[in-house]
């Protein structure tokens, strides 16, 4: 039920930042040199990395929590 919440507050996070394109700074734009280009971070691109931040973390919190706590309650139900 948590991953569901994560992944609809994440989808909705995701539609504002594309119905609100250009609409709002509340981050100025910052010039960031990645791999010898020229990236612009503004308020969308910055929204929109938190957000894959927050979906990485969730599917690595629950790969780990898949590997190491999940072996325990197979072997109790076998039994």
């Amino acid at each position: 039920m948590k991953a569901r919440l994560f992944l609809i507050l994440i989808f909705f996070s995701i539609l504002i930042v594309i119905v609100t394109n250009g609409l709002y700074d509340l981050i100025n734009p910052i010039e960031v040199l990645v791999f010898d280009k020229k990236v612009i971070l503004n308020t969308e691109l910055t929204t929109s990395l938190i957000v894959l931040s927050t979906l990485l973390g969730v599917l690595f919190i629950g790969l780990i929590e898949k590997i190491f706590f999940s072996k325990g309650n197979e072997k109790q139900e076998d039994q």
